[in-house]
């Protein structure tokens, strides 16, 4: 093998977060290591159908149609500490083609943003197919024992709960290292905030901009929070950001705002950053990356239809923090958008609490650790959160 360093970064696509992570690390590594060869691989679009249809589509029909068989699935994985999301020949014929691309590119470093990426590149390792470090990322505020694999050399936590989590499990204390969620380098831009109330219609500043996520790919019911919203006649411009889910964007269409309130819908776009740099609320599931993101714009949040198990924590971490409120039904989070719409007090205290969460260089410290560019001693790699 050469002297050029040859980093996979591998992920699964269950929703946009862990695509976003690895994307971010990616970027990251090669602003860092320009001559490196960097790659990012997912799992699920190069695995058969068959396994899809057996790993991929009970997950959402679960938590599309039964969450809380979910929820109980998901408990019962973490209290039976399970060490595998599936049986490792499921993984080895379903995702035969992610183990090739393992084999050929030869990888020095394979980082893994996802749990069942974590699973694969410690099979690739234990049946030789590579002898890469394998730094895994962890992109909620809540894990299970499944990331705890004896191949793995480098644990990239978000917060120092999650470090207690896997170090109970098992994991080496000195290798579970507190970098944040890495989130992309948008973020780290300070973005036209007046030219994108503009552009959405809203060229007062009295005006709030909602900005409503529903995940990426759903199970959402953002289209009945947007009705109650529009139907609220509490000025306000609402853009509704949908992501790959199709379903609820066609909903969405469907709905006529009418003044004092506007909306507009987006599909997938490049502008988060900018949006949640001028936001006054986020109402969204509360996805671990959607909550790194919005703590470094100093977003207050209002999260509804958290999926059961890491988003439900995740939820409850905002609140802990300060950041956020939790609304279990669409009447909920419309309600508990308007009480803060009109409570900008206490928007600027949730503002300040959630910005208090924000690790702007978690992917700086992830990419730093591939490369083997981190010289500090491992004791204070170990961090407290920024």
């Amino acid at each position: 093998m050469g002297s050029r360093r040859r980093i996979l970064v591998v992920t699964l696509s269950f929703g946009s977060g862990h695509v976003r992570a690895a994307r971010a690390i990616a970027q990251e590594l090669r602003r860092h290591s320009p001559t490196a060869d960097v790659r990012v691989v997912d799992a699920l679009e190069q695995c058969c159908w068959l396994f899809r249809a057996g790993y991929v589509w009970p997950y959402w029909l679960m938590v599309r149609y039964w969450p809380s068989l979910w929820g109980h699935y998901f408990a019962s994985r973490v209290g039976r500490k399970s060490q595998g999301t599936a049986p490792e020949w499921a993984f080895r014929w379903g995702c035969s083609r992610t183990f090739k691309t393992i084999a050929e590119f030869e990888p020095d470093t394979i980082v893994a943003a996802e749990v069942a990426a974590c699973e694969i590149a410690a099979l690739a390792k234990r049946r030789d197919l590579t002898k890469a470090r394998i730094i895994t990322v962890i992109t909620d505020y809540a894990a299970e024992p499944v990331w705890v694999k004896a191949e793995a050399d480098t644990f990239c936590v978000p917060d120092e709960g999650v470090r207690g989590q896997l170090v109970s499990w098992g994991a080496p204390a000195e290798n579970v290292v507190v970098c944040g969620i890495p989130t992309d380098s948008t973020f780290a831009l300070r973005h036209d905030a007046e030219g994108i109330r503009l552009r959405f219609g809203l060229g007062s500043d009295d005006i709030p901009l909602v900005l409503l996520m529903g995940g990426g790919m759903g199970p959402t019911h953002m289209d009945l929070v947007a009705e109650k919203l529009c139907a609220s006649r509490t000025p306000m411009g609402i853009v509704a950001i949908t992501g790959n889910d199709a379903r609820v964007r066609r909903r969405l269409n469907r709905l006529r705002a009418a003044a004092p309130v506007s909306m507009q819908v987006l599909g997938w776009t490049d502008e988060v950053a900018a949006l949640m740099q001028a936001a006054s609320l986020l109402v969204t599931k509360p996805g671990g990356l959607t909550i790194a993101e919005a703590s470094l714009c100093a977003l207050p949040l209002v999260t509804f239809d958290a999926i059961p198990g890491p988003e439900q924590h995740n939820a409850a971490r905002l609140v802990e923090a300060g950041g956020a409120v939790i609304a279990r039904t669409a009447d909920e989070a419309t309600d508990e958008a308007l009480a803060l719409l009109e409570d900008a007090e206490s928007r600027r205290t949730m503002s300040r609490r959630i910005r208090k969460m924000a690790h702007p260089d978690a992917a700086r410290k992830i990419a730093s650790l591939a490369l083997n560019l981190d010289t500090q001693p491992r004791e204070a790699a170990l961090g407290t959160a920024i």
